[in-house]
């Protein structure tokens, strides 16, 4: 498990909102397959892919996703800075 720390930059509002806007177009089957993704190449320490992770949870908290929910598995976001990626437990 590695973990990214999110150090806000100029330009991460548009990130964010390009982010969010393509992810709303999406069902709630291909944000699970954006997950599980996110997962099988872990989080590799790129800046646009710590906004991307916090913006895949948001999205996934606003539909109650599992993935976004489960405190002990999927995207965790402590202290609103340090993203987290684990593995959802059966």
């Amino acid at each position: 498990m590695r973990s990214f720390l999110y150090i806000k930059r100029e330009g991460d509002e548009l990130l964010y909102a390009n982010f969010w806007n393509t992810l709303s177009e999406l069902d709630d089957a291909a944000l699970n397959q954006r997950f599980e993704a996110a997962l099988k190449t872990g989080i590799v320490g790129v800046h646009a892919q710590g906004v991307y992770l916090f913006t895949l949870w948001k999205k996934g908290r606003e539909r109650n996703l599992r993935f976004a929910t489960d405190p002990n598995g999927g995207i965790q976001i402590e202290d609103g800075r340090i993203i987290t990626l684990r593995p959802l437990i059966e």
